[in-house]
């Protein structure tokens, strides 16, 4: 499900043209970050990577709308569900719903993660530990 939901953050990113921003990729490790800690029962990884990409875009100062972000996944959604797709209403209480469902769990991942927005890449830890070990052992 983890990898299912990054795909969701890298196609929808490349949708709302925001994958050049470099924040957009550490989003996928928020996501991962955040269902490791929390049950996947209790949340919808399409909402959780919405949230992610929402967040990302606001915090690379390029925002989007929350109607920009509801439309692409919902037409992403749309298209792996193989059924018609169908313009989201603004007005609708769907679009209401799926709206209040992404400001809501944007502030669970916030909170989760302590308001501390910037995830490192593992592979940027695994750098320091490895340069730190060799000035350890140089002395």
């Amino acid at each position: 499900l983890r990898i299912s939901g990054c795909d969701l953050i890298q196609e929808s990113g490349i949708l709302l043209k925001l994958m050049n921003l470099p924040g957009c990729g550490n989003q996928t490790g928020s996501i991962t970050s955040f269902l490791c800690k929390k049950s996947f029962a209790r949340f919808n990884v399409k909402k959780v990577a919405a949230s992610c990409l929402w967040l990302a875009s606001k915090l690379e100062e390029s925002p989007r709308k929350a109607r920009q972000v509801l439309n692409v996944f919902h037409r992403i959604e749309c298209r792996m569900e193989n059924i018609p797709i169908e313009h989201l209403e603004i007005g609708s209480q769907k679009y209401h719903d799926l709206k209040t469902d992404l400001s809501r769990t944007e502030r669970l991942i916030l909170k989760e993660m302590g308001f501390v927005c910037h995830v490192e890449p593992c592979h940027s830890q695994n750098t320091s530990r490895t340069e730190a070990g060799s000035l350890e052992s140089s002395k």
